[in-house]
């Protein structure tokens, strides 16, 4: 408003403008004002971010015209712009920070066992028993169900004769002449307990694109972000760092050919190389890579080939433990 009033006064005052009449110069005046009127109009109704925009265009390098184009060329910039619209990689280094600061445990004991039990076998036992007075080989062998013949040739008698506190072994059957101790344990645990399967092995549909399926590879398990990833086995690292969508994942080499993938974390915390026992955590779960939200992706390969991680979850080995006498039930 004051320049419009500097101009009106301008008009009206002007050396220029001497011999023209008052009302003229009114006129002059007011119309002068009015265009400015119009023109200062314009200006506030305009974008107020339009400015702002473009002098951020003009001082990205190489005169681009898109924030997203600084991570990479033309063609990146819609899977980024997909990737931020589904919230991928909202945590930040200030989460990072957090969860370094927790409190671990280097193990988490997690059982493995389906069944344990003591199997009994039937079988042949040798019992000692001391000649007493009174004894002879008919009652003897009479009291432990023993046909008399099989109890001198044990015994190494030619007779019958028996001397009072002579030993003599008795080979008896029973059902539990032996026993072990029968273990059936899994060989892969659940590598976030507690977790929510989310998505299983096998086609899908394209958490990105709705109208496509895809062939997924591996058993997403949903949990916070920070959650404990545990080894699934005894193992070795072969693999630790950034994998492409996959995000921070390790990799261990287990035994039979076995090895097993986890992706997506938010924190690593073994090194390559080094031996890993069954319930190691190894990595805290995250959204790193390319995720729709804070999962574990699981991955298991057998020689080299990709297998249903739930049916590696669900394979089961025997133990089998001879157990000494003193367990034996009856002895």
């Amino acid at each position: 408003m004051q320049v419009v009033r500097f101009f009106s006064f301008f008009v009206s005052s002007s050396r220029f403008f001497p011999r023209l009449p008052d009302i003229l110069s009114v006129k002059i005046s007011r119309l002068v004002s009015f265009l400015l009127l119009v023109l200062s109009g314009t200006g506030l109704s305009a974008n107020p971010f339009q400015k702002i925009h473009a002098e951020i265009n003009e001082s990205l390098p190489g005169g681009e015209q898109g924030m997203f184009r600084l991570f990479g060329s033309q063609s990146q910039e819609a899977e980024i712009h997909k990737l931020f619209s589904v919230g991928v990689n909202a945590a930040g280094e200030d989460e990072e920070v957090e969860l370094a600061s927790l409190d671990l445990p280097k193990y988490i004991d997690v059982s493995p066992v389906v069944s344990n039990t003591v199997v009994h076998e039937s079988g042949i036992v040798l019992k000692k028993y001391t000649v007493q007075k009174k004894d002879n080989l008919s009652k003897i062998a009479r009291s432990f169900s023993i046909e008399l013949a099989k109890l001198k040739k044990h015994n190494g008698l030619t007779n019958d004769q028996l001397k009072i506190g002579q030993v003599l072994e008795v080979p008896v059957q029973v059902k539990n002449a032996s026993s072990s101790r029968v273990v059936l344990k899994k060989i892969f645990i659940m590598p976030v307990p507690q977790s929510r399967v989310t998505s299983r092995f096998g086609r899908r549909v394209d958490p990105f694109n709705k109208y496509n399926r895809v062939y997924h590879t591996g058993l997403d398990l949903a949990a916070k972000v920070g959650a404990p990833v545990l080894s699934s086995a005894d193992g070795e690292v072969v693999f630790t760092g950034r994998n492409g969508g996959y995000g921070n994942s390790v990799t261990i080499q287990h035994k039979n050919g076995y090895k097993t993938v986890y992706a997506h974390c938010s924190q690593i915390l073994v090194e390559v190389g080094e031996t890993v026992k069954m319930g190691r955590v190894v990595a805290l779960v995250g959204r790193t890579g390319t995720a729709t939200g804070a999962h574990l992706h699981f991955e298991v390969f057998r020689n080299g080939k990709i297998m249903n991680p739930e049916s590696a979850l669900s394979i089961t080995e025997k133990q089998v433990t001879r157990l000494p006498k003193s367990e034996v039930a009856g002895m």
